[in-house]
């Protein structure tokens, strides 16, 4: 068969073996269905994280969608893998996506839990009885197994301690006649990893309402109950309600490998072990998360010099320059509002959508506002991926940075052990390339409060109406675009679809695929662009010290209590002040709508992103 063309060939399903001249000067492509592979080694060794730029228009977010449960099913047809991961009572998954057609995949949990201690005591020993891990690398052509690596099991301990006003309101719960009856006879334990601060619901606002999370422990699985507490009164808890959670996860990797069908020969140590640099970040075996190697807190790469601080209660903190030049002071992740049964959007913006009353009460059940910080959450910094110039697209670097609740310490053992309802689990990554781009990434790995509230799985009986949103992300940015001075002020521009426009004042902005936002130094070339795709919203205000905000001398999250009460929603700042040439702070939002997903909860991940385009910024 004579080519015809790269489309053609890259077309051929079967794949393409090689290729010979046929004496007359045109080349032939032979085809075999079982197509010759490279080298399963040397595809490993070679292979690297890829991030959105290795990929056309929206295929990353698309990868990160559909890919993890693929991985996880073609996991669980080893019939070691499924004889292994059959017998767990919970588990936890990690996926990352590589070069070489490649997706590093790890499953782990237990078979059990055994619990030593009461809330009289305010401890609670507990221990994941033989949790194992599984890694894998699949090819994702194919859905083949191609380095595989189960290891031993063991038993995981873990000590949960309680103030004695955790213990008081866990008491309270405790104390529901339908919660003491569903808890007769079986080991549980209680967890305290949501704070009143960043919490609304039920009618109620910021340090008005708490939660508390009751793990129990059954015979072949563990379940939830999810009490809601009126904290208004200090030291004298209110119950509010109590949600009984059977099975928090939608597709739990146990009731998956009892119905997958395996194939007839496991492929465990015909194929290559999983070397650790290429398995998920989030699966070490040891239940910890894997820290790769930190940055110096000031670097230079890729015509970037960056700097960075730890996360104290909006995440790590970033300044960056590009071709010696400033581009942003004070970048931070100020928060992810997650709600949930939200009614029907109905065309609103976030803000008219989540707080229609103008005020910090959610429309909807409850919201949480995540702060991302160690003690609240962190780890914060995971580490920096390097990107070499491939694929079409320039060098560059990834600031991968982690957000989940309790992710340190004792609380990244519990969640790995398969303890995963109440705690997020996302990436907030920030890439950095050679031609002036910064692409944001909120990158969600589940599972998320929202298996029992799906439809046909037990909405809870003040959800109302058959459109109820059960879940629904926002992430918000906040940087000071400084492009090419930090002295004086900025110019912002915004590009309607047809023509560049001058706002006088700060704006709150529903964004549209043509639109764009423009940050210019008044006195020289350099220009920051933002592209309002992918339902982008952003809000511009001048700084106050008087509103939270990533600039030093704003207020950050939780460092004042009324501040902090107050908030809900950047486009709350918004009131008439001048912008032009001034000192400005601007707030992306990112949305991920968990209706939209294909596979929720536990096995679906799901990807926010924006870009920034830098020009003028010639040396």
């Amino acid at each position: 068969m004579k080519a015809t063309g790269a489309a053609g060939v890259l077309g051929l399903q079967a794949g393409i073996v090689g290729a010979q001249e046929n004496g007359q000067g045109d080349e032939v492509i032979t085809i075999d269905e079982q197509p010759q592979l490279p080298d399963a080694q040397q595809r490993i060794d070679l292979a690297e994280r890829v991030g959105p730029r290795d990929f056309n228009e929206e295929n990353y977010e698309i990868l990160n969608v559909h890919r993890r449960k693929e991985a996880v099913q073609t996991l669980l047809r080893d019939p070691e893998v499924n004889r292994v991961a059959s017998n767990w009572i919970a588990h936890f998954i990690g996926y990352e996506a590589l070069t070489n057609h490649l997706d590093a995949i790890s499953i782990q949990g237990p078979t059990d839990y055994t619990v030593d201690g009461s809330l009289e005591t305010g401890t609670f020993n507990v221990t994941a009885v033989d949790r194992q891990t599984i890694y894998g690398l699949i090819d994702r052509r194919r859905n083949e197994i191609v380095a595989l690596q189960i290891n031993e099991p063991t038993d995981v301990e873990w000590a949960e301690e309680y103030t004695e006003e955790e213990v008081r309101r866990g008491q309270v719960v405790l104390d529901q006649e339908e919660v003491q009856q569903y808890v007769q006879g079986k080991e549980f334990w209680p967890m305290f990893k949501v704070a009143e601060s960043i919490t609304s619901g039920r009618g109620l606002a910021h340090y008005e309402i708490s939660t508390i999370i009751l793990y129990v422990v059954d015979e072949d699985s563990v379940s939830a109950i999810s009490g809601f507490l009126d904290v208004r009164e200090e030291g004298n808890p209110q119950f509010l309600k109590a949600y009984i959670i059977d099975d928090f996860i939608r597709y739990p990797v146990q009731q998956m490998a009892q119905e997958t069908a395996t194939n007839d020969e496991s492929v465990l140590g015909q194929v290559p072990n999983v070397p650790t640099e290429k398995r998920p970040m989030k699966t070490a075996n040891n239940g910890f998360h894997r820290f790769e190697t930190v940055p110096k807190q000031q670097f230079q790469q890729d015509n970037w010099n960056i700097r960075w601080e730890p996360p104290e209660t909006q995440g790590v903190t970033f300044w960056g320059e590009y071709n010696d030049k400033p581009v942003f002071s004070t970048m931070n992740a100020m928060a992810t509002p997650t709600a949930y049964g939200l009614p029907p959007r109905e065309g609103r913006n976030t803000r008219e959508w989540y707080f229609p009353d103008d005020e910090p009460v959610i429309n909807g059940h409850h919201i949480f506002w995540d702060v991302h910080s160690i003690p609240f959450g962190g780890p914060g910094q995971l580490g920096k991926i390097d990107y070499p110039a491939r694929r079409g697209h320039p060098s560059g670097f990834q600031f991968r940075t982690h957000y989940h609740t309790g992710a340190q310490g004792r609380g990244s053992v519990d969640f790995h052990s398969g303890a995963q309802f109440g705690p997020y689990n996302y990436n907030i990554s920030y890439e950095f390339f050679e031609d002036g781009r910064v692409v944001p990434i909120w990158r969600r790995h589940g599972p998320g409060y929202v298996v029992e509230a799906l439809r046909n799985y037990g909405v809870p009986e003040d959800w109302e109406g058959e459109e109820t949103v059960v879940q629904q992300y926002l992430h918000f940015t906040a940087l000071e675009p400084t492009p090419g001075t930090t002295n004086g002020g900025v110019q912002t521009h915004v590009f309607d679809g047809e023509e560049w426009v001058t706002p006088e004042s700060e704006f709150y902005l529903v964004g549209e695929p043509g639109q764009k936002v423009r940050f210019s130094n008044p006195n020289g070339s350099e220009q920051i662009d933002v592209p309002l795709n992918r339902d982008l919203e952003v809000v511009v205000v001048r700084p106050n010290a008087d509103e939270i905000g990533p600039a030093q001398d704003q207020v950050t999250r939780t460092d004042d209590r009324e501040v902090e009460s107050e908030f809900y929603h950047p486009a709350q700042y918004v009131d008439g002040e001048d912008i032009q040439d001034q000192r400005v702070i601007f707030w992306l939002i990112m949305e991920a709508s968990m209706d939209e997903v294909p596979h929720p909860a536990g096995v679906t991940g799901y990807v926010a992103q924006a870009e920034f385009q830098l020009n003028g910024y010639e040396n």
